[in-house]
């Protein structure tokens, strides 16, 4: 998992703020390569310490910059396959919650060696949720809470979406129909 976030990390700086910004972060960390391989193993930890390099040099708190990458991974157009791996999780938000149990056993299915965390969804009222995410990675909360976010917006759902405590995230399905969902089709388009 240290190895898809740092690959997500280094795209998010590079797509984002741009290559000057990456190399100042891969110097700051004494990083010997300025890529990270999504199938390789890094140590654990790497992602998180990163992260802090990451924030120091944009200016911004790591939660932010784990938030953030959570928004880049199911908004940028070069990650599409992320987003759409997620909306095949249902056709309105409460579904997508409910399908986010299943995501690291069909993540496994890709690849094989991932260590995902498991992820439980509660149920704890009318349109309330809570979220946990056991993980050695400490942004990971984060990365998820950024995730849940952008997809709220996705299927035009209004949502207060919170971070807690022992990895939990609190969401509350304020509005189903806030706005209009974006665009999905199950069969991607040809041309």
């Amino acid at each position: 998992m240290d190895a898809l976030l740092l690959r997500s990390l280094q795209s998010y700086v590079l797509d984002t703020f741009g290559l000057a910004e990456w190399q100042d972060v891969c110097r700051r960390a004494g990083l010997a390569a300025q890529t990270f391989e999504p199938m390789l193993r890094y140590d654990p930890g790497t992602a998180d310490r990163v992260a802090l390099i990451v924030a120091e040099v944009l200016g911004r708190s790591v939660d932010a910059i784990w938030e953030d990458v959570g928004i880049y991974l199911v908004t940028c157009p070069d990650r599409e396959g992320v987003r759409r791996l997620l909306r095949f999780g249902g056709t309105c938000y409460a579904d997508f919650l409910h399908s986010l149990e299943e995501l690291p056993g069909r993540a496994r299915l890709a690849m094989p060696h991932l260590e995902a965390p498991e992820l439980t969804l509660d149920e704890v009222g009318p349109d309330r949720f809570e979220l946990c995410c056991q993980s050695h990675i400490l942004g990971l909360q984060r990365v998820l809470l950024g995730l849940l976010t952008a997809m709220a917006d996705d299927y035009g759902a209004l949502c207060l979406i919170q971070p807690g405590a022992d990895g939990c995230i609190s969401i509350t399905v304020l509005d189903r129909r806030h706005t209009t969902a974006r665009q999905f089709d199950l069969a991607l388009r040809e041309g």
